[in-house]
C-alpha cells in the first residue's frame, strides 16, 4: 500500500469541535511519529482526520497531546475511539 501522507498538524487553538486523544509524549517528534503509526496501521479509520499536536505543562513536565480531530459529533468521535480500541490503541473521546 502507498505510504499515508504526512498532513499537517493543525494548531491547538484552530481545532474545534470533538477530538480523540491517543496519547501523550515526551516532544512534538514523538508525537508526530506516533501520528504517522497510527495512520498507517489504520488507514481508511484515519480518512478525513488531522492530529492535534498540543504542548502541555504539569507538576513541570512539558508533554504533547496527540488528538485526532475532524468529528461531526461527539458520537462520531467515540465510534472512532471505539474503533481503535478494538486494534488495541487506547484513547479517549473529548467534547470540543
Amino acid at each position: 500500500p502507498a505510504p499515508t501522507p504526512a498532513p499537517t498538524p493543525v494548531a491547538a487553538s484552530s481545532a474545534s469541535g470533538p477530538v480523540v486523544q491517543v496519547g501523550a509524549f515526551d516532544s512534538n517528534a514523538i508525537a508526530q511519529n506516533e501520528w504517522q503509526r497510527l495512520a498507517g496501521r489504520n488507514g481508511s479509520l484515519f480518512s478525513g482526520k488531522s492530529p492535534v499536536i498540543q504542548e502541555h505543562n504539569s507538576n513541570g513536565r512539558t508533554f504533547w497531546r496527540l488528538r485526532v480531530a475532524g468529528f461531526g459529533s461527539i458520537s462520531e468521535a467515540r465510534q472512532f475511539c471505539s474503533a481503535l480500541q478494538s486494534s488495541g490503541t487506547d484513547c479517549l473521546a473529548l467534547g470540543g
